[in-house]
């Protein structure tokens, strides 16, 4: 038998040959004697598709499987990284400490560059474990994270704000009677609103000055200044004959008096705390909440009593003074804020409003961005509740227990928003809260009509509304640390931010439908937008500090030798290569990256 007779008889042999030599197929299979007809041939062929589409999907849905495996994997390893490298390496400085800016050292550290003669063993130490959830200056300049005096101190910070600037929340109070009353002939809505706006906006301003003065004077020796103006405000206030002079006094006298007061409590409590800095800043702002429920209704019952707001003036100065002189007597500062100068003390308080170098950083701008926007949402949020409740047809009662219940939950809200941002990040936190409170007031708000559906929001946004004040200087301590720069990174978010809060209330006014039925609907529409563009913001301002956490655990990997690298040591290499990437996908994937931030 001949070779090519042998061939012809191998049933295939000649589609095998075919196929290798990639030629078209032949006809041999109709003559196949295994085949018996066309029919069986397409039988045959759909058994065979169907039978090698079985494991091509089974490979597809492991690949997808193992990919999403991979992902959430890494996103939970990320999660529970653990700092602890860092976390214990550097003692806290010890009480009294000078301030870290004498040496300039955390402007060199802010600009990445360390000079070893500057730094001790402990601080080199600190930094060669870095992994970016903080400022470098805060793992030399490390806060103990309490102590007594730490605790102390965030209590007394809530005192002062609920004798300072919380006195505002009885703004209403009184607002509530010059209208009735006509008491100042002349005076329209908008001057008393911006009564309210200068004690929030302004006295926010002008903290960058009393900021200021604390780097040259004893902070306490400001805050006494600031304590003496307060109850001189007060009292002659209740003298005031025109509406100009209740303006002065009420509005913009007081302002100087609370940012005296008041304003160099912003840089106490980062000095005391790293890692609980939320949760003391969220007890030491829940002042704001609890002068709501000290001051709105005893004001409102001695006016009742004595016919007039003159006795209920001079009873808040005179409260608000020794409340004042006792906790600032008890508070503490871990260390000197006082920067040692040879310039001129107007040189350096110019100075102050030109630190560029700390003005410009990109996560800084972020923050004031947020800050500036959302302080349009918190103003009309804060003044507005007992003017929507007489609007839609509540009683003027039902109007002051609006407000005193959105004070009750300013007061439980700020310390759970502390704890909440503590342990789930601070950014996190804040983000969401941000968002919520927009959609809350376009969807759920607009529509309430009722005194029950009213009380729900008031609580609601009680609870959520102080998130700026509770994690604004955290989150700017992250940018710069707790050293001097945060005096002026501080200062910068109070003068940026001040300007919306006057304004705000007055706007709200503007926007105003009277005999509509909803008269706040524009108002409300403006809330929600402003509160979800400052969102934005944040959301840049996380991802510039995703990259600095993924980056800086990069490098310390990279600092292993190969052969120390454990399995999950290559497995993050490989992942933060690709986060760290600079493309639009990993540029998006970090501002979505799930972890605590």
């Amino acid at each position: 038998m001949t070779e090519q007779n042998s061939r012809e008889n191998i049933p295939g042999s000649t589609e095998m040959v075919s196929s290798l030599r990639n030629d078209t197929p032949s006809d041999s299979y109709s003559n196949a004697g295994s085949l018996d007809s066309d029919e069986e041939v397409v039988n045959n062929e759909n058994d065979t598709q169907q039978y090698t589409a079985v494991p091509i999907t089974g490979t597809l849905s492991r690949r997808i499987l193992t990919r999403t495996s991979t992902i959430v994997d890494g996103i939970r390893d990320d999660n529970n990284y653990a700092s602890h490298r860092e976390s214990m390496v550097v003692p806290p400085a010890p009480f009294g400490s000078t301030n870290p800016e004498e040496d300039h050292l955390s402007r060199k550290l802010s600009l990445g560059g360390t000079k070893k003669e500057h730094l001790t063993k402990e601080d080199t130490d600190a930094l060669d474990s870095y992994d970016g959830e903080f400022n470098k200056q805060d793992m030399i300049d490390r806060p103990p994270d309490g102590t007594f005096w730490g605790w102390l101190s965030a209590v007394c910070v809530c005192f002062i704000n609920t004798f300072s600037w919380g006195t505002n929340s009885s703004f209403g109070v009184f607002l509530n009677y010059y209208l009735k009353t006509n008491h100042f002939k002349g005076a329209t809505m908008e001057d008393f609103a911006l009564i309210g706006g200068l004690n929030l906006g302004l006295s926010f301003m002008l903290c960058n000055i009393a900021n200021s003065l604390v780097r040259r004077f004893y902070y306490k020796s400001v805050m006494v200044v600031g304590i003496v103006l307060l109850v001189i405000c007060y009292l002659c206030a209740a003298e005031a004959k025109t509406i100009l002079q209740l303006i002065m006094l009420q509005g913009l006298l007081l302002s100087i008096a609370y940012a005296f007061a008041a304003g160099p409590c912003f840089v106490i409590i980062p000095t005391w705390f790293l890692k609980r800095r939320s949760i003391a800043n969220g007890i030491a702002t829940s002042g704001a909440g609890l002068a709501g429920i000290v001051f709105s209704r005893p004001t409102q019952a001695l006016i009742n009593k004595t016919g007039s707001y003159k006795w209920a003036l001079r009873m808040i100065g005179i409260v608000c003074g020794v409340m004042l002189s006792i906790s600032t007597m008890l508070i503490r500062c871990r260390r000197s804020l006082i920067v040692k100068a040879d310039k001129p003390f107007w040189k350096e308080l110019l100075g102050n409003f030109t630190r560029w170098d700390v003005y410009r950083q990109k996560p800084v701008l972020c923050l004031v961005s947020w800050n500036f926007l959302y302080g349009i949402s918190y103003t009309i949020l804060l003044f507005s509740m007992s003017s929507y409740a007489t609007d839609i047809g509540l009683t003027y009662e039902q109007g002051s227990m609006v407000t005193t219940v959105q004070s009750i939950a300013q007061f439980i809200g700020r310390p759970l928003l502390g704890v909440v941002s503590d342990y789930f990040g601070k950014v996190n936190v804040t983000i969401i809260v941000t968002v919520l409170l927009g959609v809350l007031s376009m969807v759920y708000w607009i529509f309430v009509h009722s005194y029950a559906s009213l009380i729900v929001f008031a609580f609601i946004s009680g609870i959520m509304v102080g998130v700026n004040w509770v994690n604004f200087t955290p989150l700017c301590a992250d940018v710069v640390g707790g050293g001097d720069d945060l005096l002026a990174a501080v200062s910068f978010l109070c003068l940026i931010g001040g300007p919306p809060m006057i304004v705000a209330e007055i706007i709200g006014l503007k926007l105003r439908r009277d005999g509509s039925s909803k008269p706040f609907l524009y108002c409300q529409i403006l809330v929600g937008v402003a509160a979800l563009v400052s969102a934005a913001f944040l959301m840049i301002f996380r991802e510039w500090k995703i990259y600095r956490m993924l980056d800086a655990r990069r490098t310390l990997i990279q600092k292993k030798l190969e052969d120390k690298r454990d399995v999950d040591d290559i497995a993050r290499l490989s992942r933060y290569d690709f986060l760290l990437r600079k493309s639009v996908i990993s540029y998006f994937t970090r501002m979505f990256y799930p972890i605590k931030a």
